[in-house]
């Protein structure tokens, strides 16, 4: 019941679903978060399924009216094919670039945040051996751990969540300008091929190509010896007239 996503806000079982709330988020212009919530549902929609249809048309609530949000300007009215001008294609921009935060919740009991911070840790990219030297308190341990693991997986379908410990906050400047990423293999470290090595290589492989080739030739030499002793028997069955019935 966690969500939107990564806002840390309760879902509808606790009253404060934006769709239907208009102060979930302290906003002063509602419909302006309405529809950035409509065009990111799009957004996901248009890149995991193709276009969206919204089939709630005759709602009384005018979050889940079609028409209503397409008088005020919040939905598409064509939503099998977005205008650049809508925004739809713009609308998740900042989440595909990875341009926010991944913090830990103030608040939470601290067998989540140790639960999360455990979770982050068992990556093998991210090295927690001396975090208790660099980060004081817990709460600021999961802030690196957890904004590590995020931005190192968030392409992967990683979420900043953590069992309800972490959440995503735009805070402008605070995410890093240069992200982590898993160490890639430069050309330095790549291992280089030896000449003996090499050599070998190919030694084995054309060792390997005379075996194949005497097998081949075997085969071919055992067939044609059988198909010349099946061709010997016929012959020599047909020198033999058949024995025929005689009449007494």
């Amino acid at each position: 019941i966690q969500g939107p996503f990564g806002t840390g806000m309760s879902g509808p079982s606790f009253g404060k679903c934006p769709v239907t709330s208009n102060s979930s988020f302290g906003q002063n212009d509602d419909a302006e978060v309405t529809k950035a919530l409509t065009l990111k549902k799009l957004n996901g929609f248009a890149v995991g399924h193709g276009w969206y249809f919204w089939n709630f048309k005759t709602e009384f609530a005018s979050k889940w009216s079609f028409l209503d949000l397409w008088r005020d300007g919040i939905f598409p009215k064509n939503v099998s094919d977005y205008h650049e001008s809508e925004g739809v294609d713009a609308a998740c921009r900042k989440e595909d670039r990875g341009e926010f935060v991944c913090r830990a919740k103030r608040g939470v009991h601290e067998f989540e945040l140790k639960s999360g911070l455990a979770f982050a840790c068992n990556f093998p990219e991210i090295d927690c051996s001396d975090i208790k030297k660099r980060f004081l308190t817990l709460e600021e341990q999961c802030d690196w751990a957890f904004n590590e693991y995020w931005h190192l997986n968030r392409e992967n379908g990683a979420t900043c969540d953590f069992g309800g410990a972490g959440h995503l906050l735009n805070v402008p400047g605070a995410a890093p300008t240069v992200l982590p990423g898993v160490p890639a293999a430069t050309p330095a470290a790549v291992k280089k091929v030896q000449p003996g090595h090499l050599l070998v290589s190919v030694a084995k492989w054309s060792f390997a190509a005379i075996l194949g080739f005497i097998a081949l030739a075997l085969v071919v030499v055992g067939a044609a010896i059988f198909a010349v002793v099946r061709w010997r028997h016929n012959r020599i069955r047909r020198q033999y007239s058949p024995i025929r019935d005689r009449g007494v």
